[in-house]
């Protein structure tokens, strides 16, 4: 369903090339589950959902918790095309929650 590439420089100077694959929900018994697949970190996963948003939104979630520690040991995310700037992926996309005044 959905596939992005990122450049990442890790803290120790290397470098590589990040994919994520994101696949379509799919029933599971009564609920339904997405799989998010990172194969670079051997991470494989399903998020599981009510109904087949909720599981696309859960892996959102997923996604943000495998970024975040990364961020905080000085992992630099770059898109593949723009290597002289480099990515804020938690702010792009996962911005703060905003709640209702």
């Amino acid at each position: 369903m959905i596939t992005s590439e990122y450049a990442v420089k890790q803290p120790d100077g290397s470098s590589l090339t990040l994919k994520v694959y994101v696949g379509t929900p799919e029933p599971d018994g009564t609920d339904y589950r997405c799989k998010l697949e990172i194969p670079e970190l051997s991470f494989c996963e399903y998020a599981y959902g009510v109904d087949a948003l909720q599981s696309l939104c859960m892996v959102v979630q997923c996604l943000k918790y495998v970024f975040e520690p990364l961020v905080l040991k000085g992992w630099k995310f770059y898109y593949p095309q723009d290597l002289e700037r480099e990515l804020d992926i938690l702010s792009a996309y996962f911005p703060p929650q905003l709640t209702a005044s």
